[in-house]
């Protein structure tokens, strides 16, 4: 075993018995995705058990299963095994009785639970489900009980409409104590509606922080890239009761440290109910017992996936390279925490480091992964990362239960490959982010990096950004589609003079058009960007006098259908302020 020894914080229900059921999850339609009773937006891993994570007594369900050699039969499919006026292929996504194990469910959405009557706490169903506890573990952290001098501080959101969309991230700033210095040991959640939560990041804010008014309410932030409230502190994922950080460190609140907190919400509405509100936040514990050392985070992952559908098994991989670690450290810095995170395609992740003579330091290791069951890896021994080493990542997927294509994105229905990695001292380290997409190092990307006119993603991705707005509104002043008017020759060729609109740059934006499965306005309104953007080939071609043309964005090989994430975002645009 590796000297640096993992004592891990399971944060939710430990799923010692996930490991041997996952096979008979794979033996019935969806058997991977049956929602929880108690909250839709979490998985009962052991289908046929009464408790969620397997194991111990079967529920109705379960021991139908086993009546039946627990194999998925038609009379198993068109048993009512909970009693709630729905058959277990109904409610399983096969009310045909027609799947078979390996193939793809007639439906795969709209699936309920088999073994428990819903609406679990009906009249018609109470009695029925006496096995079922849906309240929630309590959060326990050592730091937090033997320091008498901890101070309780919340940020939660202003209550809030829930827009009938599946997904929202919201956004509000939020005053920190500034009496003495404090550092920040440990985070709970405060769940308002948990029908709708899906994460939660508190972001330490800087003093040259660039916020409005608008900020300090509620506000969608199309996950938070606002100047200067970039530092994460705190993370809660669904399934999570809270974490407690490393005894050595903490993140430094008050008058020489954060000031001001950004909350983010993430709130998945997969059912687009109109009538959800919403306040929910974090219990910050914060103690003025200073630490040895002030603490951060950055996180390594992949930013391009493309998962096909219908495989056991795809592994996507990240490398947070020697070159980019040697850019970013000033010094060498202690990494005391690790917490992975994908989606619910995820079936396993692991990062670790690997050292110039061929040594592997894991991380975390989660030979199964559940996106209901996060887990933060605290390591009792730091490990002090080298100018030599390189930090790796790798996810797991299985996408048996998927039609289509899964790309990256902030759904829930997308997916993500990240490992957010808490070190000290903070000041040692550049940046939030060592990442990769596809092959490519980010660190060539990272605004904090540039060494020249390097693309400014974050900028980028901000759609209120005046930049961005500036853009659009002259694009579509100027340029109309197959036309090149009078002023519209300037416009374009300021586009294309900007890094993120150049070919070195392009490569990375490939994704977010094709993972918009949605819309079709939203699609027509990103294509007529397009066509304007395109409205003056002939003209740029010309000036290249005998170089490559302009590519033509109508043509299905161009070029510029890569540009498919600033096309999403200046869409965005087109939406709020047109």
């Amino acid at each position: 075993m590796n000297k640096f020894l993992l004592s891990v914080i399971l944060v939710v229900y430990v799923q010692h018995s996930v490991y041997g059921y996952r096979q008979f999850r794979e033996q019935i339609p969806n058997g991977e995705f049956v929602p929880s009773p108690c909250n839709r937006n979490l998985i009962w891993q052991g289908v046929g058990h009464q408790a969620k994570s397997g194991g111990g007594p079967r529920n109705p369900f379960g021991k139908d299963f086993a009546g039946e050699g627990f194999t998925w039969t038609e009379t198993l499919c068109r048993k009512d095994s909970d009693a709630d006026g729905r058959t277990n292929g109904e409610e399983l996504g096969d009310p045909n009785c027609v799947w078979k194990q390996g193939t793809i469910p007639e439906r795969t959405t709209g699936i309920a639970h088999p073994g428990i009557c819903d609406p679990y706490n009906s009249t018609e169903c109470i009695s029925k489900n006496s096995f079922l506890d849906c309240t929630k573990m309590a959060f326990q952290c050592d730091a937090v009980d033997s320091d008498k001098d901890i101070k309780v501080v919340d940020v939660r959101l202003n209550k809030s409409s829930v827009p009938a969309v599946e997904t929202t991230y919201m956004c509000q700033v939020l005053d920190l104590p500034v009496d003495k210095d404090y550092h920040l040991v440990a985070g709970k959640p405060f769940i308002d509606n948990a029908d709708v939560m899906h994460h939660i990041v508190v972001y330490g804010c800087t003093d040259d922080a660039k916020f409005e008014p608008k900020h300090l309410s509620p506000n969608t932030c199309f996950m938070n890239r606002l100047e200067g409230c970039t530092d994460v502190i705190a993370i809660w994922a669904i399934g999570s009761s809270g974490i407690c950080y490393h005894k050595d460190a903490g993140f430094r609140i008050g008058p020489n440290g954060y000031k001001k907190a950004l909350i983010e919400l993430h709130w998945n509405n997969p059912f687009k109910v109109s009538t959800y509100t919403d306040g929910s936040g974090m219990s910050l514990y914060l103690t003025p017992n200073l630490r040895p050392n002030d603490a951060g985070i950055f996180y390594i992952g992949q930013m391009y996936l493309e998962i096909p559908p219908g495989v056991e098994r795809y592994t996507a991989n990240s490398t947070c390279t020697s070159k980019c670690i040697q850019e970013k450290m000033k010094d060498r810095i202690s990494i005391v925490g690790a917490f992975n995170h994908m989606h619910y395609l995820g079936v396993s992740a692991s990062s670790y480091i690997t050292t110039d003579d061929g040594r592997v330091l894991h991380l975390s290791h989660e030979e199964t992964y559940s996106y209901d069951s996060p887990k933060f890896v605290v390591l009792d021994e730091p490990l002090v990362l080298e100018e030599d080493y390189n930090i790796q990542l790798k996810c797991h997927y299985k996408s048996t239960s998927k039609k289509t294509t899964t790309f990256w994105g902030e759904s829930t229905s997308d997916e993500m490959c990240y490992t957010f990695l808490m070190y000290y001292p903070k000041n040692n380290w550049i940046g939030d982010e060592c990442g990769s997409y596809k092959q490519y190092d980010t660190c060539s990307y990272d605004p904090d990096l540039r060494k020249g006119p390097v693309c400014d993603f974050m900028e980028l991705a901000n759609y209120t950004h005046p930049k961005t707005i500036a853009r659009t509104t002259r694009l579509y002043s100027t340029c109309e589609p197959g036309v090149c008017k009078d002023g519209c020759l300037d416009t374009v060729r300021d586009i294309f003079n900007d890094p993120c609109f150049q070919e070195h740059n392009l490569e990375r934006q490939k994704s977010s058009m094709r993972s918009n499965n949605g819309d079709p306005a939203m699609k027509s309104a990103i294509m007529e960007y397009f066509y304007r953007i395109d409205s003056c080939n002939a003209e740029l071609a010309r000036e290249k006098c005998g170089t490559k043309p302009w590519p033509d964005t109508s043509s299905s090989n161009s070029n510029f259908i890569d540009l498919a994430f600033v096309l999403f975002l200046n869409m965005l645009v087109f939406y709020f302020v047109y």
